[in-house]
């Protein structure tokens, strides 16, 4: 089965990510040549061919050149969200199966098995408040934090998760597959879905966490605020 991943905030190439996150390897080093290298394993152990990522914005601050060469490096059907530092990669268009601001998905039970239902995922480089559907049980992806959203997503209600390299969910399936950080797959995801709403059902839980229990679903979907 032909697998889904999600990540954000790679940074390749860029010089001060070492001192805005202390904690990646060679963070250190004056240039990023070991950093961009560890990256490019990291995907290239994690994704075959045949895998889908989106990519929730800020890939690289390379130029044209080294950015193209780089992507072709980067097994996979890649998809990109763009962030605020994607200006130069957002140009090289065959490089990607899709170039978006804002993206709605709906992966099905045949995609991942572990879904009871279908699952609705809006994304977007940086967090929303509201979005589409999110009273229907949609989830939210971001990146743009690099885990600094991290406690207020888990204290909110909200259906909503940074999917960034230096994120705690990224951090949390490194340590899993023994990697320290990671792209994350879709069952990670489901996973963590479950581990916050202890259910299958998200329709019914944004339902109860909003209040709309004694509501009709059409209320629900005229919703402004949600």
């Amino acid at each position: 089965m032909n697998r889904i991943y999600f990540t954000a905030d790679l940074h390749f190439g860029h010089v001060l990510i070492g001192k805005h996150m202390p904690d990646r390897p060679f963070s250190n080093d004056l240039t990023t040549v070991r950093h961009d290298e560890w990256l490019v394993e990291l995907w290239r152990n994690t994704v075959d061919d045949k895998d889908t990522v989106y990519i929730l914005g800020d890939i690289t601050l390379m130029n044209k050149e080294r950015a193209s060469e780089l992507l072709e490096r980067l097994p996979g059907r890649k998809i990109l969200i763009c962030g605020n530092h994607d200006s130069t990669v957002r140009e090289l268009t065959e490089h990607f199966a899709g170039i978006r601001q804002l993206h709605e998905i709906a992966v099905t039970p045949h995609q991942c098995e572990l879904l009871k239902y279908p699952l609705r995922i809006t994304m977007c480089h940086y967090p929303l408040l509201t979005w589409r559907r999110k009273a229907q049980g949609c989830i939210m992806l971001h990146g743009h934090s690099h885990g600094k959203m991290d406690e207020i997503n888990r204290a909110s209600p909200d259906l909503r998760w940074d999917v960034g390299l230096d994120g705690s969910l990224s951090r949390s399936v490194g340590a899993e597959r023994g990697t320290g950080f990671a792209l994350i797959d879709m069952e990670s995801l489901y996973r963590a879905i479950l581990d916050k709403t202890g259910t299958a059902d998200l329709k019914k839980y944004v339902r109860k966490c909003y209040g709309l229990e004694k509501q009709p679903e059409s209320y629900a979907k005229d919703s402004l605020i949600l």
